[in-house]
């Protein structure tokens, strides 16, 4: 089958999706839609315009369904649009169409392969972000076009080694934090007085508001937005980081543990890192053992911890690794595998 992309649908103007988990994509999409010369189209009119209720209840009927779903095949355009889900959307959404490539950023092991599989099945491509996730895929026979798709960081992060960077905390604990490397911080600092460290408050907040919570200074308030973020990150000397689907995770992810982008925004705020994360096909693609050990033991952890303090900031290895993962190189991926269709 022969198609192309022609734009990038963006869920920017959309009411509700104002999140900070979606920042990153809104980053993504600007890059790949200037690198790509492709127009940004607002998401919003696809969101209102998708079926009714009564008319994804149909799609779920044999026959009515695949009646529905071969019309629209034959109406797809030839040139389509490029959508970052964030999840698996469901029958009848409209970025599991045939005039869609959707990019698909979470897929956990809980997914229902068999609802999975008929509901993209009209998409001429389907992107996957996670290399654990797209091997399993393809071992369960998936009939999709499938494709790896990395995630990556937005060019405009960009480090270089001779960047400058005032690295005044300790540790900062950005996001949700891990229960093990939190416990694990909390028995190093009874030995290790000095040190300071900060951790997200996990207590409400309003959109794009931030708490974290010093273990020297207290609550610190007005981290706001993204731009706040970045710099609490450049601000220290390490960071913790940690895949979603271990120490109390499995249960959202149903065990699979992909690398997000926090990996990336460590890295390019000059941090060492300290990390928990099993050996799965995700971590080895992004190669984490070479960055550091897993801290499976507290005396791991407090060893590797201890000569990241002690180390000058790691600039020119975080800058050497990031020339492999920035969303230029994922626009280069995203040409050759258009190229394959053209």
């Amino acid at each position: 089958m022969r198609f192309s992309l022609g734009n990038v649908l963006t869920d920017r103007y959309t009411p509700g999706h104002g999140d900070a988990s979606r920042h990153i994509i809104y980053e993504w999409e600007d890059e790949i839609a200037a690198r790509m010369d492709l127009p940004l189209v607002d998401a919003a009119p696809s969101h209102q315009a998708q079926g009714s209720a009564m008319a994804r209840r149909l799609l779920r009927v044999p026959g009515v369904s695949d009646a529905m779903r071969a019309w629209e095949l034959r109406q797809a355009p030839a040139a389509k649009s490029l959508y970052f889900a964030l999840s698996p959307r469901g029958m009848g959404h409209f970025s599991a169409s045939a005039r869609v490539i959707p990019a698909i950023v979470d897929f956990w092991k809980t997914i229902d392969l068999k609802y999975f599989f008929r509901t993209y099945g009209n998409c001429s491509a389907v992107l996957i972000s996670s290399r654990e996730a797209y091997t399993y895929l393809k071992e369960t026979g998936c009939p999709l076009e499938l494709h790896h798709f990395p995630l990556s960081l937005p060019d405009r992060y960009q480090m270089r080694p001779n960047d400058a960077f005032d690295k005044t905390l300790d540790v900062a604990i950005a996001g949700r934090a891990n229960k093990t490397l939190l416990a694990f911080m909390k028995q190093y600092e009874k030995d290790h007085p000095d040190v300071e460290y900060l951790f997200q408050d996990d207590g409400p907040g309003g959109e794009g508001k931030l708490s974290y919570i010093s273990n020297k200074r207290g609550r610190i308030d007005g981290l706001e937005g993204r731009a706040s973020y970045v710099a609490l990150l450049r601000s220290a000397k390490v960071a913790f980081y940690s895949t979603p689907g271990i120490d109390g995770g499995e249960a959202r992810t149903g065990g699979f543990n992909p690398v997000t982008p926090r990996l990336f925004e460590i890295l390019a705020a000059g941090c060492h890192l300290v990390a928990r994360y099993p050996d799965n096909d995700d971590t080895r693609f992004y190669g984490l053992r070479d960055l550091c050990p897993s801290a499976d033991t507290y005396d791991g952890f407090a060893a590797t911890l201890d000569r990241a303090l002690a180390a000058p900031p790691p600039l020119a290895r975080n800058s050497a690794y990031l020339q492999m993962h920035y969303t230029s190189t994922r626009v280069e991926l995203l040409r050759q595998i258009m190229q394959r269709y053209a």
